[in-house]
């Protein structure tokens, strides 16, 4: 009886530390975040015309359009932009054995405030401009749970229950400037400081809560697990280049071509994990922290706008970004892809967004009314090839003489997303993603 006991004693200690050991591995690597830029600029009136914006830009958003369209800002102004995104994803788990739930993630955000200033130098005219513009968002929830069964001795019945969720966001303080080169054309430089210090102390955190139950060569066992990460310290410098140029003008009609080139960058930012380990045998808890280095890819855009009449414009935009150098570095030397932690030697496919917009302006006797409307493809990057996402916008406002107020919404979807960039390799989802923007100017 005696040497039963010990048997049995020294298989479960060396049975269940593997199966605790496969449950920590798993759970130090939890979905990874995207942390790929939000579409190109910011903005009511920008985004209720489908973000078909480089070749208009006439507002104090241009700073991250189109710098070079700063120049048609006549009088100094400020604004200020809130925005509300709700974003839902439907789970299919696929081969994975994992159940997925649907999951729904809400917040509200400044997305942007400026201030603008026209003035002339050796008899050319300048707009100068102070902007804050929102750049990352890293919201996502995600609850799931996995079964394991193995009806070989010893013999193993496991259900563990995951509940995931990141939240945060990077800015950019960005100052721009505008000059008239030629009466027709415009050029325009905006240098965009990135941090995560304007509103925090950190630029965004991950949180993982994992619990355990089960019989393993049946004896019951529990499990749970902590794990706290913080990425902080995000700091990088790039600099956006654009020009504007009134192609022709006849009468009330204009056609106006406009290019934008965004440098390329690397971010650097701490990573600090903590965790903590408590199962049936006893516990363990450990700290990190480690640097990294995030390349980021250049972009190139180029935009028309037409305007029919002082009332009736037509916009449209193409942008390539070139996400085939999108990859990060820790200080030991190991590199992979941002998205779901992967060897470099995956690649990740260039993306090409489309958007086009219209704007209809409704003259009242001291206000104008508008009426915005847009269309737009603009894929994101993701492991192999991009993934297609589609979306609508609407939108409209008042002016007033010394004010406007806009509004708009944005529709974005996308079906069969890979779940794989986010560390869940073999599921995927649909995506649904409501955006709602508010703004105010002020003119001076």
């Amino acid at each position: 009886m005696k040497l039963k006991n010990i048997f049995f004693t020294t298989v479960v200690f060396l049975i269940i530390p593997l199966a605790q050991t496969s449950f920590a591995q798993f759970s130090l690597t939890p979905p990874n975040i995207n942390a790929t830029p939000l579409p190109v600029g910011s903005g009511a009136r920008a985004i209720g015309q489908g973000s078909a914006f480089i070749a208009v830009a006439d507002d104090a958003t241009a700073a991250s359009w189109n710098p070079g369209a700063l120049i048609q800002l006549e009088r100094p102004e400020l604004s200020v932009v809130g925005s509300f995104l709700s974003t839902q994803q439907d789970f299919d788990p696929g081969s994975t054995g994992w159940s997925l739930g649907d999951e729904a993630v809400s917040r509200g955000d400044l997305n942007y405030a400026s201030v603008a200033y026209p003035f002339r130098v050796f008899r050319k005219n300048f707009v100068a401009a102070l902007n804050y513009q929102q750049i990352y968002d890293f919201h996502m929830n995600l609850d799931f749970n996995q079964v394991s069964i193995d009806r070989t001795p010893p013999a193993l019945n496991y259900r563990q229950n995951i509940d995931f969720e990141s939240k945060g966001g990077v800015g950019a303080m960005t100052p721009a400037i505008s000059m008239l080169v030629v009466p027709k054309l415009s050029v325009g430089v905006a240098v965009n400081f990135f941090t995560d210090e304007f509103f925090g102390n950190y630029a965004w955190k991950q949180t993982t809560r994992s619990t355990g139950v089960g019989r393993l060569a049946g004896t019951n066992i529990t499990t749970s697990y902590d794990s706290d990460t913080t990425f902080k310290n995000f700091q990088a410098i790039n600099v956006t280049t654009g020009i504007l140029w009134d192609v022709w003008e006849k009468e009330d009609k204009l056609l106006t071509f406009g290019a934008v080139y965004d440098t390329p960058y690397t971010a650097d930012v701490d990573r600090i994990t903590n965790f903590k380990s408590v199962s049936t045998l006893g516990q363990s808890s450990g700290h990190e922290r480690k640097n990294f280095e995030v390349d980021y890819p250049m972009s190139f855009g180029a935009g028309l706008g037409f305007r029919y009449n002082d009332a009736l414009s037509f916009s449209m935009d193409v942008t390539w970004t070139d996400w085939s150098e999108f990859k990060q570095e820790d200080e030991d030397g190991n590199k992979s892809r941002p998205l779901g932690g992967v060897s470099t030697d995956r690649e990740i496919d260039d993306t090409y967004a489309v958007r086009c917009g219209t704007e209809y302006l409704i003259f009242g006797k001291k206000v104008i009314i508008p009426v915005r409307g847009g269309l737009f493809y603009d894929p994101r990057p993701s492991l192999d090839d991009p993934t297609d996402v589609y979306g609508f916008s609407v939108g409209s406002g008042i002016t007033f003489k010394r004010f406007s107020i806009d509004g708009a919404y944005q529709f974005r979807w996308a079906n069969d997303v890979d779940g794989e960039d986010f560390g869940l390799s073999g599921a995927d989802f649909d995506l649904n993603d409501h955006m709602f923007l508010a703004s105010v100017i002020v003119y001076f």
